[in-house]
């Protein structure tokens, strides 16, 4: 049995070390302070780490079959509320009265502050997670179809319209330009695309949560402006907590032009307030994920080893620079070495076996 002990003895890949052959040193217990205080940080970052999860951001194939959704509207141009048209229509030559179900103010136009005007609305993020499950509060408007205080110089309108989720547009124009609208054309002196959008979605109707359009507005002095956005709309899924929030975030490009009057008294094109759209068959998920316990575990281990080693190495490196730069009796000046005598290397306590 003792051979055998013996034997396996020789595999020992972590070898011991005895007492009288190591040097304690000043230097050496403030580097196993530091490299303590080091471990201990870290082991609290990765804990809080684990504790609350990261975000996962996945892009997938949309897998759901929809036929329509809603278009969320709250604006204000400033045009009187009877000189104006809307309609939505896609590629399926499917055209919507938007003025039947959405609700028309008459008011007086004004710039509300902290709004950005004229400028380009291309830089946008999407909503952090945190912010989404914070500001998920869903909302309706409360009426449909409503035409109130007509006469006003400028118009509210607002509301939510269906549309086929296929590559569409929403505009507002004047009456008379692009359609025929009974007898009433709006003269060219009389218009004016002036506007500020307060809340332009898709989907589920959420006004805290912030999109490329909302709080953006545009002014111009010409009367035959045409404002044209174009936006490409991603389903986005959030989740935490076993909370799936559905919403669809889009991007956003701009283009602005100003007709001309041809020689037959007419514009070289229609103006007004276009939204252009179109829906990506791609879905992006943004979920709260945590990763297992054991992968936990072998993380901590390799973080915690990796630290001491380059503590060693750090450590031995300072020991040969204070060396090379002071002498080797500068480095040996405030280590302890314990030494045993000949009577102890004989004492069955430090009798080894070999």
């Amino acid at each position: 049995m003792e051979s055998f002990t013996t034997k396996v003895r020789t595999f020992d890949a972590f070898p011991k070390v005895d007492a009288e052959h190591t040097v304690r040193s000043s230097r050496g217990g403030f580097s196993t302070l530091i490299t303590i205080i080091c471990g201990l940080l870290i082991l609290w970052v990765e804990i809080g780490g684990f504790l609350g999860g990261y975000v996962d951001h996945q892009f997938t194939i949309d897998d759901k079959i929809k036929s329509d959704l809603s278009l969320n509207i709250d604006m204000l141009v400033a045009m009187p509320c009877e000189f104006l048209h809307t309609n939505v229509m896609d590629i399926t030559d499917d055209r919507f009265l938007a003025g039947e179900l959405l609700n028309f103010e008459g008011t007086n136009f004004f710039l509300p502050q902290h709004f950005e005007i004229n400028s380009k609305n291309s830089d946008h993020d999407t909503p952090d997670l945190d912010h989404v499950m914070q500001e998920t509060m869903r909302a309706e408007f409360r009426v449909a179809g409503a035409h109130m205080n007509e006469g006003a110089p400028a118009c509210h309108i607002f509301g939510s319209i269906p549309v086929n989720q296929v590559k569409g547009d929403f505009h507002i124009t004047g009456k008379g330009f692009g359609y025929s609208d009974g007898r009433l054309v709006v003269p060219y002196e009389a218009l004016n695309f002036t506007h500020v959008i307060s809340e332009f979605s898709y989907g589920d109707f959420y006004p805290f949560i912030n999109n490329p359009l909302d709080f953006t507005g545009k002014v111009t002095e010409q009367k035959l402006q045409a404002y044209k956005y174009y936006s490409k709309v991603v389903p986005t899924v959030y989740e935490k907590l076993g909370m799936i929030i559905d919403t669809n975030q889009y991007s956003l490009t701009e283009q602005h032009n100003v007709y001309k009057i041809n020689r037959y008294n007419r514009a070289d094109g229609i103006p007004g307030i276009f939204f252009k759209y179109e829906f990506e068959p791609i879905k992006l998920v943004i979920s709260e994920k945590r990763i297992p316990f054991i992968q936990f575990v072998s993380r901590l281990a390799t973080i915690i080893g990796g630290l001491l080693i380059v503590a060693g190495y750090l450590y031995r490196l300072y020991e040969r620079l204070l060396t090379i730069l002071f002498g080797k009796r500068y480095t040996e000046r405030d280590t302890e070495k314990l030494r045993g005598g000949l009577l102890d290397r004989d004492s069955p306590k430090n009798k080894r076996d070999y």
